[in-house]
């Protein structure tokens, strides 16, 4: 069988599916992108190696998002309120290369509107864990490795505003 592992967060976040599926859990688009149309199945597995049942809620493929809901209840993670600037300590949570919980430390290099590029180390696995900052408050989105740079992305909450959840304004930080 063909499967592949990546990581995930959970938020607070409506699914269509509630009743049944108590947890939403953010990943990235490339991340589910070969189980939708019913080719594939999607499970989640926890750090203790219990797997729970799943589906995709929604996704925005231009930003690389996913919403998933699961049968496992997960706490949700809190929001940062501050917009990360360069220099910015960040951890990126995830499944570096399969070794589950794997964390990787950096800091910010700058932002754009719906990317934040980090120093922290992102290898295959990471894609859809949570980059936190120094207060444990997700900031984005693992979502890439550079191959020839020694940097690496994660979507912003600015991007998960454009097609994942509702924000107040069209971008979830102030921008002066």
């Amino acid at each position: 069988d063909k499967y592949s592992q990546c990581s995930g967060w959970a938020i607070s976040l409506p699914i269509s599916q509630q009743e049944k599926y108590q947890t939403s859990l953010i990943t990235n688009h490339h991340v589910i992108e070969d189980c939708l149309n019913g080719v594939g199945e999607v499970m989640v597995k926890t750090l203790g190696g219990e797997e729970f049942s799943a589906y995709i809620d929604r996704w925005d493929k231009k930003n690389d998002l996913a919403v998933i809901g699961t049968t496992v209840k997960l706490e949700p993670l809190q929001l940062s309120e501050w917009m990360p600037y360069a220099g910015y300590w960040v951890m990126a949570v995830g499944t570096a290369d399969g070794y589950e919980g794997s964390v990787a430390f950096g800091n910010v290099l700058n932002i754009t509107d719906t990317e934040v590029l980090i120093t922290a180390a992102i290898s295959s696995g990471n894609s859809g864990g949570p980059l936190v900052d120094n207060e444990g408050k997700v900031i984005g989105t693992n979502s890439w490795s550079a191959v020839k740079e020694q940097y690496n992305g994660a979507k912003s909450l600015d991007a998960m505003c454009i097609g994942i959840m509702e924000c107040d304004g069209k971008t979830y930080w102030k921008w002066d």
